[in-house]
């Protein structure tokens, strides 16, 4: 059996084991183990097939490795940028040596393997057929990335359609890219590209949490402009923009030093450096604050609060920072009396020790100002499209317009890369 044969059977045969013996013939931490194994097999067969037909998957083409870098850290840029006004969630995963032996090889084996077999496949293709293998190579991968069971879940138009915009879309337009990537750069290309955003998905401490339907349309974009980008590369071009890369690369400390101090940004909102920074947005605390300061909060224990000391408590609305007037003790807790250095009275209601979210140490003047405005246009924009447009066309329905958008957008995408490598077929077969 030929090798692009017997490797998509051999991941079908795989899938269906996984998904459907694995499960039962295995109890407790054991199933993850064998899922792994069983995927295995997918990585010996075809480090088997690569070596004796000399087929070499390893070569690293330098542009397609940068690219690929590049279109993922992107990926995870917008999701962070998009989550600042989204919401960002602890990561649930909690790697201890135990879940790092059981876990984390239920996860990296099928992702190499599938990886493996999508730049196998698109190394090998041909050039006749070298469009139809890189899509169906994609499709399939994509198929195979859902357990089967999740497939006969999906009883109701609804439930079909989420699925289609939240998993298979997105997933399809990142295994396209990553097959165009492999045939042009090789599997390290295609691998780094997809196990970027898996590694931070996995071992990031926080995560982005926007609305899932935020989230397949960033990756869809993310993935339409790496192809675009690949794309130029791949062309004639490709000198004149290496020579231009050459010349930014003494540029690399500058951009290093942004991209640590944004991800330090990131880390302080979520209070998991010890400190939050917080954006002054009412003239309630004037003189002491400003609006458009920054107070720096940090988490302290509510009995070393003192009377005078600016907290920081949470309410039904919004987290208020008052100065402390009062404080007793009734029934073993903590009672705050605060209020506003330019409010005339004290705050309606007194605090409770359970609301405290940490002490005020520094003011930094006026930094708040672009979270402000940056979070005014977000909040107007969000209103505007969840809200107002809505609304204006009730008629047609919000689902169908969010659905309608993804789903051509996904379709545009993939119409894209098809007509773009059925072109260079042509041109391949023009020049022959």
């Amino acid at each position: 059996m030929r090798p692009i044969v017997l490797i998509p059977t051999l991941i079908l045969i795989v899938y269906l084991v996984t998904s459907l013996a694995v499960p039962f013939a295995f109890t407790g931490d054991i199933v993850f183990l064998a899922h792994a194994a069983v995927w295995a097999t997918i990585i010996a067969a075809i480090l088997f097939i690569s070596k004796h037909e000399t087929t070499n998957l390893w070569k690293i083409d330098r542009k397609a490795l940068q690219l690929a870098i590049t279109v993922a850290a992107l990926q995870i840029f917008l999701l962070v940028f998009i989550s600042f006004f989204l919401g960002f969630g602890l990561n649930p995963t909690t790697w201890t040596p135990t879940a790092l032996a059981i876990y984390f090889p239920y996860l990296l084996v099928p992702l190499l393997a599938r990886q493996l077999a999508l730049a196998y496949l698109a190394k090998t293709a041909t050039r006749q057929k070298q469009t139809l293998t890189l899509l169906s190579v994609s499709i399939m991968i994509t198929l195979t990335a859902t357990p089967l069971l999740s497939y006969a879940a999906m009883d109701t138009s609804v439930s079909i359609a989420e699925f289609l915009i939240r998993t298979f879309i997105p997933t399809l337009a990142t295994n396209i890219l990553a097959a165009y990537l492999a045939h042009l750069g090789g599997l390290p290309a295609s691998l780094t590209y997809i196990a970027i955003p898996a590694f931070f998905s996995w071992f990031s401490p926080i995560l982005p949490n926007p609305p899932w339907q935020s989230q397949a349309m960033i990756i869809v974009a993310a993935t339409t402009i790496g192809f675009l980008f690949l794309d130029t590369i791949s062309q004639p071009l490709q000198r004149q923009i290496h020579r231009t890369l050459r010349k930014q690369k003494n540029q690399l400390f500058y951009w290093t030093i942004i991209a640590l101090i944004g991800m330090l940004s990131v880390w302080s909102t979520t209070g998991l450096l010890g400190f939050t920074p917080t954006a002054i947005a009412s003239t309630s605390m004037t003189p002491t604050y400003e609006v458009g300061d920054i107070a720096i909060i940090i988490d302290v224990p509510p009995q070393t609060i003192r009377t005078g000391d600016i907290i920081q408590y949470a309410t039904t609305d919004a987290p208020i920072i008052h100065r402390v007037i009062d404080i007793e003790q009734s029934g073993g807790i903590l009672w705050f009396t605060t209020k506003g250095d330019a409010n005339p009275g004290e705050d309606p209601e007194p605090v409770n020790q359970r609301q405290i979210m940490g002490k005020a140490v520094l003011t930094i003047p006026k930094l708040g100002w672009a979270s402000i405005a940056i979070k005014e246009f977000a909040a107007t924009t969000y209103a505007f499209f969840t809200t107002t447009l809505p609304n204006a066309i009730a008629n047609i329905g919000p689902i169908m317009i969010t659905s309608g958008a993804y789903i051509t957008s996904a379709l545009a995408f993939t119409a894209y890369s098809y007509l773009l490598l059925t072109y260079r077929d042509y041109k391949k077969e023009e020049k022959i």
